[in-house]
């Protein structure tokens, strides 16, 4: 009985012999190293696997002497098992595949000299595997910290929208002793949190300008690790006035009263002598702070394409809708008898759209 138990574990041991002796364990293994090479370039590539599936996807194909290539998402940071490499694969990303898409090849000293602007998603055409390696040798017993990057916007410049915009922030993570418990996005404040793989975050209605953000891996030891900065721009498009999307009416209110056209010229509602109406409007792409009102103008056009200065008396940005701007313009005198006109504005020169007001 003795003896047919160690045939039966010594078959079980050969049946899962690839390029080097692993002797089957009950359950499948946590993690496994392989390294793969790039012909006809001599360099190679450590990577970590801990998908049982796709741990034995490549015993498979080391023993079957399959060509497929490795594909993968680069986290932009080393890893003590893939020196001298200062990047290395997100385990969780790699897969195999018979061919992929040109955007993502790339060898693998062309990524070590241009790493910082690398596109994420790498799919060497020339890989093949190589090799099952042992678990190389932690460095030290301490905590290691975690490695993490941006995915989207992967590199500086790398997106660019019009306001108001919204993006999906992502980001790649591992551990390489532990497990990533959240990764925070920042960028001068905390923008969100993400507890799950894929890692991202929603971050919307931003206004036209440049940002730069962040992200922050944590692992099940609380030690953290910073990706390098990534700074987009948020471009800022022609300024132009809000109107209603269905009767194109512009979108104005009594700076007073908050009611809707059709406005007097001399307000009804003052603490002093007669005023004219104030009237409060809503523009977007206004790139314009509230101390400079000498910047922007505002006028009225009436049928007969006469124009009325309007005076600005105020600008500031909508509260919690920062992409837009609204300002304070006043009535003239001189639009007496008018009864509709087009209102516009100029911003640092550049003029807005037009949008029908009612006068009374």
């Amino acid at each position: 009985m003795r003896n047919r138990l160690f045939v039966i574990a010594v078959t079980f041991c050969l049946t899962l012999l690839t390029a080097i002796p692993i002797c089957g364990q009950q359950g499948d293994p946590q993690e496994a190293y392989f390294v793969f090479r790039t012909d006809p370039l001599p360099e190679t590539f450590t990577f970590k696997l801990t998908d049982p599936q796709r741990i034995q996807e490549a015993r498979q194909i080391l023993a079957t002497g399959s060509r497929k290539i490795v594909l993968g998402t680069i986290i932009k940071q080393p890893v003590y098992y893939n020196s001298p490499w200062s990047y290395h694969l997100d385990p969780k990303s790699i897969r195999f595949a018979d061919g992929a898409i040109e955007l993502c090849d790339a060898s693998i000293r062309y990524l070590e000299n241009n790493r910082d602007t690398a596109y994420p998603d790498w799919c060497p055409w020339l890989s093949r595997l190589d090799r099952e390696i042992p678990p190389p040798a932690k460095p030290g017993t301490a905590n290691l910290k975690p490695t993490i990057s941006m995915t989207f916007p992967y590199a500086n410049g790398t997106h660019e929208d019009v306001p108001p915009a919204s993006l999906t922030l992502t980001a790649n993570a591992d551990d390489p002793d532990g497990t990533i418990t959240k990764v925070e996005f920042h960028s001068g404040v905390l923008i969100g949190t993400a507890t799950t793989y894929p890692y991202r975050v929603a971050w919307q209605n931003l206004a036209g300008g440049t940002y730069t953000v962040t992200a922050t891996a944590t692992d099940n030891n609380g030690e953290k690790t910073t990706s390098r900065e990534v700074t987009f721009v948020i471009k800022g498009g022609s300024p132009q006035l809000l109107a209603d999307p269905v009767s194109s009416r512009g979108v104005a209110l009594d700076s007073v009263t908050l009611l809707k056209e059709p406005f007097p010229l001399v307000a009804e509602h003052s603490l002093g002598s007669p005023q004219q109406t104030r009237l409060l409007l809503i523009g977007l792409n206004f790139d314009v702070s509230p101390g400079d009102l000498s910047l922007i103008t505002a006028q009225a056009e009436d049928s007969q394409q006469r124009l009325y200065a309007l005076p600005v008396e105020a600008v500031s940005k909508v509260p919690n809708f920062p992409w837009l701007t609204q300002l304070t313009v006043k009535l003239s005198d001189e639009l007496q008898g008018v009864d509709e006109v087009l209102l516009s504005v100029s911003v640092r020169g550049v003029r807005t759209n037009k949008v029908p007001i009612r006068l009374r």
